[in-house]
Formats: C-alpha cells, sequence, structure tokens
C-alpha cells in the first residue's frame, strides 16, 4: 500500500496520467490512428512491464553513483535536452551536409556515420559538459565495473527475464518480426544475425539512449525532486516531448500512424501516448539498479527483432 501511495501519490505521476488521457482523447479522434493497439501498449508497456521491472529487482542492489542537487546542473541539463530536441528535428540532414557524400550511398557507412553523430550528440558532448564543469566520471553515469559484475549477480534476474519477454512478445505481436515469423531468414541468417545485430544496437540504441535518458537526465530530475519516481515520470514525458518537433516538422506521421501531416497537437499527444509509456519500465530498472549495462541489454534485446531485417539486408549476412 505504501508504495502505491508513493506512485499515485506524486506529483508528476498524476500530471503524466492526466496528460496521457487527453492525449489519447486527442488522438481517439484520428481515423488513421491505432486505437486497439494504443490500449494494448497501455496495458503492457505501461502496466506489466513495470510491475515486471519492478518485482525482479526486489533484490537488486544499486550501485553508488554521484549525483548533486544542483540548480547549475539543470540548467546544463535543459541546455543538453533542448540540444537533442534539435538534432532530432534537424540533426541528421544538417551531419549529412559534412560527410563524403559517397558515405551515405553505401548503406553499410552509412550505419558507422548514424551510430557517429548519435554518440557525439547523445553522449560524447553531454559527458565531456558534465565532466568539465561539475567533475562527474563515467562511472557516475552507472559505467562500472561493478555493474558487469551485478550482470551475473542480483543484477541478473531483471536483465535475463525482462529481456526473453520482451523477446517473445516482439515475436508473437511486434510487427518488427513478422519477417522472422514468415520464415524469411534461414538458420545461418539467424544464428549469425542476432547476435550481430544484438552487439550493435547495444551501442546504437542502448548505449546512446539510455546513457542520456536515464544515467544523465532521469538521475538528474530524480536528486532534484528527492524522489525515483518523480525521475521516472518526468524522464518518461520528456523522452516522449522530445520527438514531438521531429513529427511536426519532418511529417513523421508517415511512419508513426497518425496521418501524412499530423497537427502539432496530434504530434504532441502521440509522443505521450506512445514514446512516454514505452519507456516507463526501462526508467524503473534504472531507478533500482543504477547500472548501465543492465538498460543498455535490455533496450537492445527490445529493438532486436524490429531491427534484424534491416540489419541483415544492409550487411549481406
Amino acid at each position: 500500500m505504501k508504495t502505491l501511495r508513493n506512485i499515485f501519490g506524486n506529483l508528476w505521476v498524476l500530471l503524466g496520467l492526466a496528460l496521457y488521457g487527453v492525449s489519447l482523447a486527442v488522438l481517439w479522434r484520428n481515423p488513421s490512428f491505432g486505437h486497439e493497439d494504443a490500449i494494448a501498449e497501455l496495458i503492457i508497456f505501461g502496466f506489466a512491464f513495470p510491475l515486471l521491472a519492478w518485482l525482479t529487482t526486489l533484490r537488486a542492489k544499486p550501485l553508488t553513483v554521484t549525483v548533486r542537487r544542483s540548480s547549475a546542473e539543470m540548467w546544463l541539463l535543459f541546455a543538453c535536452l533542448v540540444g537533442v530536441s534539435l538534432y532530432l528535428v534537424w540533426g541528421a540532414a544538417l551531419s549529412e551536409t559534412l560527410v563524403p557524400a559517397n558515405w551515405l550511398t553505401s548503406p553499410r557507412a552509412k550505419f558507422f556515420v548514424v551510430l557517429a553523430r548519435k554518440l557525439i550528440v547523445f553522449v560524447a558532448i553531454p559527458f565531456v559538459l558534465f565532466r568539465t564543469v561539475f567533475g562527474y566520471r563515467w562511472r557516475d553515469f552507472g559505467l562500472q565495473f561493478a555493474g558487469l559484475r551485478a550482470l551475473a549477480g542480483n543484477h541478473l534476474p531483471v536483465v535475463l527475464i525482462l529481456s526473453a519477454l520482451i523477446l517473445v512478445f516482439q515475436y508473437f505481436l511486434g510487427g518488427g518480426a513478422a519477417p522472422i515469423r514468415r520464415g524469411e531468414f534461414h538458420a545461418v541468417q539467424l544464428v549469425i544475425g542476432l547476435p550481430l545485430c544484438f552487439g550493435w544496437l547495444f551501442l546504437e540504441a542502448g548505449l546512446v539512449e539510455e546513457f542520456f535518458f536515464r544515467a544523465l537526465l532521469q538521475a538528474r530530475l530524480a536528486a532534484w525532486c528527492k524522489s525515483e519516481v518523480s525521475g521516472v515520470a518526468l524522464m518518461a514525458l520528456l523522452f516522449g516531448l522530445a520527438h514531438a518537433p521531429g513529427f511536426i516538422l519532418r511529417h513523421a506521421g508517415l511512419e508513426e500512424a497518425i496521418g501524412a501531416n499530423p497537427s502539432p497537437v496530434d504530434s504532441i499527444a502521440y509522443s505521450i501516448v506512445v514514446l512516454s509509456v514505452g519507456g516507463i519500465f526501462l526508467g524503473i530498472v534504472w531507478a533500482r539498479t543504477k547500472n548501465l549495462f543492465a538498460v543498455m541489454f535490455i533496450h537492445a534485446a527490445t529493438d532486436l527483432l524490429p531491427n534484424l531485417k534491416e540489419f541483415v539486408t544492409t550487411w549481406g549476412i
């Protein structure tokens, strides 16, 4: 009961729930929006996986990381968040003007270009800023040898159980796994492609997004609010909203199932209903382990099956 009071009595959780309800009501009138998918995502990623994340970390001992409650850090964090939002809108196109054209015409070379720019924007620049200004080290962002040891100890249950369940979910219900279900891959492609794709996603998605949104953003929001619950709620909300400008300005609705030309209101609503909800369980894992390797592993498992076809095709496996 105390845990439920801490969660549903939290101001930021209540605000998030209210914004979710309003956003869902806005999208409900959009004929391009998948109503059943939204409800399924709410049940699975809004309740089931967060509950599993909490249960599987009951015996987890969090790593020791240093996070200070400082208004100066919050201003720098805000600047980093604005920078990332601008990157999500214009960064890809701008960065492509700075590299040789033949790198972009080669799908394999472009893989490395994309990885490099993400590592620079989401990891290198924020780390250098916080290292230079406040003296933080990698270990303060959950990148510790102790984290690797914990993966073989009390952090193992959450990593194995959530990764396994998300793979099962993606395989049977995820649209991205449809090529596997249809038998489009032969055995060699799966044996070689799955581990290589996982390793790539461990860096390209896991390190990039988890460093910025969990180890940097969520950790400082939790310290500022003096509440891990607030940190998870705010992180989820900001994670979704950071993508909204891209939906508005790049007409990402073609890919995101809210129409070819989504309005600003629909774009913001979609970012909350879909993207904000999807990251809650990873926020809980970070809050209860402070192990960046753990959330990187689970994130890579989450993205594995939807990205396998592109990876196999690109690398000719």
